[in-house]
Order: structure tokens, then C-alpha cells, then sequence
């Protein structure tokens, strides 16, 4: 009894191992409340029929109590079931208790299986392989990571499967536990000591399917969604990819700068120069002396190491374990990055100033005083560029008067323009063609890339010193507090955009592409004597930024190659009707198993049933199926006895010729004929499973 206690608890610890993953890829905070429901059908599965199912009942009970309505009458739980199949039915998400449900009769349903089977290794394999699978596809397809816990369901399905051993095979020796114990140490030691791989299988798999991605030459391929540094050929579709980059807590929603690039080539960006020097803070000096700005943190959560610091405003400060970290600044491009790979960090928080731009402030029409070397770099414009672009530019900005109204003009001329947001069918320029020109008078539609790229060109052609910009859109939210938000930033809300130096201002971020309304760059207080502010939306859209589609087309962060996309939110959630759709075949396959079995027997031992040793495995396989409804043969019994007890229980006259026939193929001698096996097992088969 207590080894079979014992291979109880592991296999009920064994199948609550799945949870923890599902849990975090969910709404549900903790598994205490599953853990009645979980535990209880296995750790039963030993006991009398009405003491399994009644236990059973009463765990699904309690935990339905405390995961549905904590502190409500118990009566209102099958209320809330049925409520929510129904709206399954009706087509709807399966909601909270539809879940529990779901989690409930998987555990039922296993252990019952494992009354049925105890003692069986086929059983514990195929737990071990659903539960380690379970983890396995959660951590490569989804946000959750299972690096760490993987460890205990493998340790977990190494003891059941000692136990079933014991279980199968009680006769002592010393050689079964020193094996044991060898192996679950091999593998610890293994666990803890061997490198960890940065790559996972999901990267591999987009890495191979993007071979078979598009046609024609290599740079019309379809690319991946990501941020790198390569941006000197522009263009092209691009591939969807949902992988977590961080998690930050901020004061709203906010762009995460990473740099900028100055040189337009007429196919994409370069940098013309690169200082990087080491600073305690990047203080670039964005904005003018007088613009208001407030001092707000973000505290950042990364998926991976990064080699650049997202951030947000001016005169950025990063602190990891309440320590100052002195970083790599780059005054040139504007990019944070660490002194060395060892100094990377993947939870720390920054401190930056957020700009409180005025309208008064922003219409200033003072003259630039930028450098000349600035102006050159932020004024360059390729000689190849087509005079028609520069036209075009002239034309938008014929009407205005101040710098900020041209800038706001040309932000605004795609939209009116009707230009396209497409990432599909996004042309890449030939040789001799300009990819700006191209997107201007040919295509018009592409991402963001275009987008940004064609109002940095016409910013610059009308006068205005401008310089494209890289980095994040802020992600989805799920709100945690009052002033405080979560947000998840992925591969896909890699984006571009553009700033223009207005003097007064400084540096002011515009964002071109449609369906994307520029919120998180910054505030702009309308009524300055109340110190009323005000979300800037660069522009009116009707489309919401929450659900705007994929930007741009990358490689992964970590090759860096190129990159951004859009803002686009997706819930923090695991495919639905798949599970449902498993469970449902899960619950057919058990409600009848038995004309199932019945007709797989008789159209596999059909052909069998010819040959010698094809009716001796039909035989035996009857003997099977007979001691699963308790005709034991293994009782002191001869054959022809307990063929004569079959006979008489189900009434008939088959078994008896089948086992003579098996006895005398055994001993020699005359048999049945081969239709009379066929129609006697045949006949055996369906009382047994009927």
C-alpha cells in the first residue's frame, strides 16, 4: 500500500507540473487553488470506485470554489459553468470557468487512467512526454521560459518511472537504486553544469521557414521583424515574429529610442561618424533650454541581453542593483550601449527627463543655430536624389509659415495623400532607382520604414534639418497601478521614425505612418498658465495605435542586422480551441473506447488471423482484453477452465473452440478452420467491448 501511495504522489506531482507554465501564459495567479483538483483523482486512484469518484467530485468542487468564487455560495458554481459553455457554444472565448473545467476533467480523466493501468510504464511515458512537451512548446512558442523549472518534471517522471519498476518488479537488489540514483544525478549535475544555449528552437524555425519565403533575387525575400543596425538597403516584405524583447514599468506609453542614422544613400541609412565615450548618464541634449520637461523612470525587464539601452527623453541615468552603472555613449547617433558584454544588463531602471513641449514654443520662427558641421549632417541629401522629390517637398511646404507648421505639413501629407500601409507587397528599388522617389510617385504603401525615411528626404529637401530615428513603439499594456503601467515589447513593435530640429524646441519627434498616431513622444501642454497637459497625438487617425499592424522587416535582435515594425497588441494568452478541440477528442476517444477497440481488433487480426502466429497474438490479446473485465488466467486456472467461464458469462459458444484451437496449434493437431476463427473471434470481441 505505501509503494502505491508513494507512485501516487509522483504522478500527481508528475501531472501538476504542466500547470505552472499555463498559469503564466494566463489571467490565474496562483496554482494552490488547482491543486485539490490536480492531486486528489491520482492520489485515489487506488480506492474503491465510489471512494475515487466521490473524492474526485469533492476536490473539482473545492477548487471551483476558491478559483471561481472565493468567498461565495458553492451553490453558484454550476451557474457560472454552465454560463460560460454556453457562451463557449455560442462561439465565444471560454472564459475562467470553462478553464477550471477543462483542467478538471484532464485530471480526472488521467487518473482514472492510471487506476485502470497501475502498475504501467506505457502510462508513465506518455505523462512524462505530454508534460515535458506541454513546457516545452509553452517555452519555445510563448513569452513563458522554462529553463529553471524543466528540471523537476524530468526529476519527477525519473523517480515514477523507478517506482513503477519496484511497482512491476518488487524483488529486491541493490543494482535498481544505485541506478536510480546515478541517473537522477547525471542528470542534475547535467542540468546545472552545461552552457546555456541563447539560441532557441523558435529562432531556428524562423531562420528555416524564411528560406522558403518569397521568390526572385535574395533582396526581395521576405525578412523578419526585429531591431538591428543594418539599415543600408531598404525594402521588401517581411515575416511576423511575436518574441518578447522586455518588459518595462513605466509613467505611460512611451517610444524607446536606441539611435539615429544621418546619411541618406538613396537606398537607406549609415552613420557618418561613430565617438562613442564613456558617460554615467547620456545627456545629449535633445531639447532646448526652455522646454519644460519632467523627471520620469522606467524599469526595464529583458527577455535577453540587448547591447543597447532603450530609452526615452534626455539625460538618461541607468541604475542595475542599486548601483550607478557608467555606460558608452555615443553622441553621434545617440545610442546608450554598455563598456563590454560582461556589463550587460537584463533588470535595471532609468531615469530620464520627458518633454512638456508648448504650442507658443514649437511655432517660434527663430533661425537654426545649429553648427555647420551639424547642419551639413542634418541637411545631406544624395546628389542622385530626383529633382521631383525636392519639388514635391517645395510644394507641401508653400503654404506655411513657421518651421513647425512645414514639418507638420509633410507629417501630415501622406495621410491626406491616402498613401498605404503595407507590408506584404512592399517593392524593393531597382539599381538606378531611389527608394524614396520610388515610394513617393510609384508604389505609395509600404511601413515604416518608407514612411520615415520619405519625411526625413522632404524635410531636409524643404530646408529643415531632420534625422531618422530607431527604436520601439511602447508595446501592450495591462495596467498594475495608478500611475504605473506594464508594458510587453516584442520583436514586432520594432519601429522608425523622424525628428526635426526646430530652434527653441531642439529636437522634435514627428511620426509619419499612417495608422500610427505618435503617443509616448512626447507632451504637449496646451494651457500653459494651468499647466494643463495634454497626450500628444502627432495627428488625427482612425486607427488606433493599440491595433495597429506590424512595421517594418528585420532580422533577429541579437544577429544585428536590421530593423523595426508596429505597435500592434496581442493578449498575453496560449491558442484557445486547440485545447479545446484536444479535450473534446480526448473525451470521444474515452466514451467510446470500447466499439473503437472493438473495430480496430477485428480489421487488424482479419489479415492476422492467417497465419500462425498471427492467431496466437489474436489470442493472446483476447486473454488481454478478458482480464481487463476480470477473467483472470493467471489464477491457478487451465485455459479450457476460464474459456468455459467465458462461454457461460456472455452466454455463447466461442471461446472454448478458440482456446482448443490455441492449445492445439501449440501442442499439434487439427485446428478450426480459418473462417471459424475468424467468426468466433469476431463474435468473442464484441461481447467483450460492447
Amino acid at each position: 500500500m505505501s509503494r502505491r501511495l508513494i507512485w501516487n504522489l509522483l504522478a500527481a506531482l508528475l501531472l501538476a507540473s504542466f500547470m505552472p507554465p499555463l498559469l503564466e501564459l494566463t489571467t490565474f495567479d496562483s496554482i494552490v487553488p488547482f491543486l485539490p483538483l490536480l492531486l486528489t483523482p491520482l492520489l485515489l486512484s487506488h480506492v474503491q470506485r465510489r471512494w475515487f469518484l466521490s473524492g474526485s467530485l469533492l476536490a473539482l468542487i473545492v477548487s471551483f470554489y476558491f478559483i471561481l468564487t472565493p468567498g461565495e455560495a458553492p451553490w453558484r458554481l454550476l451557474g457560472e459553468i454552465t454560463d460560460d459553455v454556453s457562451r463557449v457554444i455560442n462561439g465565444e472565448l471560454p472564459g475562467r470557468p470553462a478553464f477550471a473545467l477543462s483542467i478538471g476533467l484532464i485530471s480526472f480523466l488521467i487518473g482514472y487512467l492510471g487506476r485502470r493501468t497501475f502498475p504501467n510504464r506505457g502510462f508513465v511515458v506518455g505523462l512524462t512526454v505530454g508534460v515535458i512537451g506541454f513546457i516545452a512548446y509553452c517555452d519555445t512558442w510563448t513569452d513563458y521560459s522554462g529553463d529553471q523549472f524543466i528540471l523537476y518534471p524530468i526529476l519527477l517522471a525519473l523517480l515514477l518511472l523507478y517506482a513503477t519498476e519496484i511497482n512491476e518488479r518488487p524483488t529486491a537488489s541493490y543494482v535498481r537504486p544505485i541506478s536510480a540514483l546515478l541517473i537522477i544525478g547525471v542528470t542534475i549535475v547535467a542540468a546545472l553544469q552545461s552552457p546555456v544555449i541563447t539560441a532557441t528552437w523558435q529562432n531556428s524555425w524562423y531562420d528555416w521557414t524564411s528560406r522558403f519565403e518569397g521568390e526572385g533575387t535574395s533582396t526581395n525575400t521576405i525578412q523578419k521583424v526585429g531591431y538591428g543596425s543594418n539599415d543600408e538597403q531598404l525594402g521588401g516584405p517581411f515575416q511576423m515574429d511575436d518574441r518578447e524583447v522586455f518588459q518595462v514599468e513605466s509613467e505611460g506609453n512611451r517610444y524607446w529610442r536606441v539611435e539615429t542614422k544621418d546619411i541618406y544613400t538613396g537606398k537607406g541609412w549609415v552613420l557618418s561618424e561613430s565617438n562613442p565615450e564613456i558617460d554615467g548618464r547620456g545627456f545629449f541634449s535633445h531639447f532646448g533650454d526652455d522646454v519644460e520637461t519632467r523627471e520620469e523612470s522606467a524599469t526595464f525587464e529583458l527577455a535577453r541581453e540587448l547591447p543597447f539601452v532603450p530609452y526615452n527623453g534626455d539625460n538618461v541615468r541607468l541604475t542595475a542593483a542599486d548601483q550607478r552603472q557608467n555606460l558608452l555613449i555615443n553622441p553621434e547617433n545617440q545610442k546608450i550601449s554598455y563598456l563590454d558584454d560582461a556589463a550587460r544588463q537584463q533588470n535595471y531602471q532609468i531615469q530620464y527627463a520627458y518633454p512638456l513641449f508648448t504650442e507658443k514654443l514649437l511655432q517660434t520662427d527663430e533661425p537654426v543655430k545649429l553648427s555647420e558641421m551639424e547642419q551639413d549632417r542634418y541637411l545631406q541629401l544624395p546628389r542622385t536624389l530626383p529633382d521631383r522629390v525636392r519639388d514635391l517637398a517645395a510644394e507641401i511646404v508653400a503654404d506655411e509659415e513657421t518651421p513647425w507648421e512645414r514639418a507638420k505639413a509633410i507629417e501630415n501629407y501622406f495621410e491626406q495623400e491616402n498613401f498605404e500601409y503595407n507590408t506584404e507587397d512592399v517593392a524593393v528599388p531597382a539599381e538606378d532607382q531611389d527608394y524614396v522617389d520610388q515610394f513617393l510617385f510609384e508604389t505609395k504603401l509600404g511601413y515604416c520604414d518608407n514612411f520615415s525615411t520619405s519625411a526625413t528626404v522632404l524635410l531636409r529637401a524643404a530646408g529643415l534639418p531632420a534625422r531618422w530615428v530607431k527604436g520601439f513603439t511602447g508595446g501592450e499594456s495591462d495596467v498594475i497601478g495608478s500611475a504605473v503601467t506594464s508594458y510587453t515589447v516584442r520583436n514586432k513593435n520594432a519601429h522608425s521614425w523622424v525628428e526635426v530640429y526646430i530652434e527653441g524646441p531642439g529636437w522634435v519627434p514627428l511620426e509619419p505612418t499612417v495608422s500610427f498616431d505618435g503617443t509616448g513622444q512626447y507632451t504637449i501642454n496646451q494651457e500653459t498658465d494651468n499647466e494643463t497637459e495634454q497626450s500628444n497625438p502627432q495627428r488625427d487617425t482612425e486607427t488606433d495605435t493599440e491595433t495597429a499592424t506590424p512595421n517594418r522587416p528585420q532580422e533577429n535582435l541579437l544577429d544585428d542586422a536590421q530593423a523595426t515594425t508596429a505597435n500592434q497588441a496581442e493578449k498575453r494568452s496560449i491558442p484557445v480551441w486547440p485545447i479545446i478541440g484536444t479535450l473534446l477528442g480526448l473525451v470521444f476517444l474515452y466514451l467510446f473506447r470500447k466499439p473503437i477497440i472493438r473495430t480496430a481488433a477485428i480489421l487488424f487480426f482479419r489479415s492476422q488471423i492467417k497465419r500462425p502466429e498471427g492467431f496466437k497474438r489474436m489470442y493472446r490479446f483476447l486473454l488481454r482484453r478478458l482480464d481487463k473485465q476480470g477473467f483472470h488466467y493467471k489464477d491457478g486456472r487451465t485455459l479450457a477452465e476460464l474459456a468455459h467461464e467465458v462461454d457461460g458469462y456472455y452466454e455463447t459458444y466461442a471461446m472454448r473452440p478458440l482456446t482448443d484451437a490455441y492449445e492445439r496449434m501449440i501442442y499439434g493437431g487439427e485446428t478450426l478452420s480459418l473462417e471459424k476463427k475468424r467468426e468466433y473471434f469476431e463474435n468473442m470481441i464484441r461481447r467483450v467491448e460492447g
